[in-house]
This record gives C-alpha cells, structure tokens and sequence, in this order.
C-alpha cells in the first residue's frame, strides 16, 4: 500500500519492521482483544486499526472506526520516528540475504537488507561477496543482543536460517 501524503512525501507499507508504521487497539477494545486473542492464540486483527507516520513532515495518518485514513499534524516541526520501537537503538531486527542466479531485469544479483544496526540494503554482483557480508553482520549484531532472525537464501533455498526450525 502506498500513502501519498499532503506534503508530497508517499508513505510505503509493503514490508514488515516499518518504523514508521505502529497497530492500534482502542482502549475500550483492549480486554476483548486480549481475551480473544488468548483463547485464538493469535492476535485477533479485527481489533487493530493501522497509524502511518510521513517521514518527511511527521503528519500522523490513522485508521478510523470505518478504516478510512484520518491525518493529524504535529504542534512540532520535523518528523520525529513517534511510531518507532519503544526499545530505540535496542530493537531487534530480522536480516535477510537472497542470490539469484537469474534475477528479475535491473535486479541484483544478491542483496542483503537489514533495518537493525545502521538499517542496511546492499547490492552484490557475486555470491561470495554477498556470503561473506551476510555473516559478518550476523555475527556482529548477534553478538551485540540486536538480531531477531537470519535467512540466507541461494537460489530459493535456505542456506543458512537463524534461530533454527528446533529452537
């Protein structure tokens, strides 16, 4: 889905991790989400409205009752991450490498993305290159507390898959 936003920006949600996207549960709504979300076992969505912040002029955008987008300014300028991790620097975040032999026209070869850290996406023209970035950062954040998951895919295989299928 993509927001254009009054100032001109377009507000992109077609990922997860977005720091700029957060799920809202009325207060009024809260017991009955946690209850049927306990007895489900899963997060009962029809509960949860969407709020979307423009990184360029901070404008809030929510869901309404209805699910149309409603826009609130802030008193302040300059957007501030309002809807980012209440853990900052600390979040964890996933790491995802992928190579292609026969990437999609203009595509890359290999890429490696992860919004942790510094918020990586990287661009490799071979799979050594890629293999090598792909573990060095996982080392480093995993060591640093600041990994979620890790997937390295060649070709639409797992090569390597953190934490594992037993953990």
């Amino acid at each position: 889905m993509k927001i254009g936003c009054i100032c001109g920006a377009v507000i992109v949600d077609q990922t997860d991790y977005l720091a700029y996207k957060a799920h809202l549960v009325a207060d009024q709504d809260w017991e009955d989400f946690a209850e049927s979300s306990q007895s489900l076992g899963e997060f009962d969505q029809s509960f949860v409205r969407h709020c979307y912040q423009c990184t360029s002029c901070g404008r809030l955008y929510v869901d309404d009752h209805e699910r149309r987008l409603v826009s609130f300014v802030p008193e302040t300028t300059g957007a501030q991450l309002t809807l980012r991790s209440i853990k900052g620097a600390q979040w964890k975040a996933p790491l995802i490498g992928t190579w292609t032999i026969e990437p999609i026209a203009d595509q890359p070869k290999g890429s490696l993305f992860c919004q942790g850290a510094d918020g990586i996406a990287e661009q490799y023209g071979t799979w050594e290159a890629l293999e090598q970035a792909y573990f060095a950062l996982f080392y480093r954040l995993k060591g640093l507390g600041l990994l979620r998951s890790a997937l390295l895919r060649k070709d639409g295989t797992a090569i390597h898959l953190w934490p594992g299928e037993n953990h």
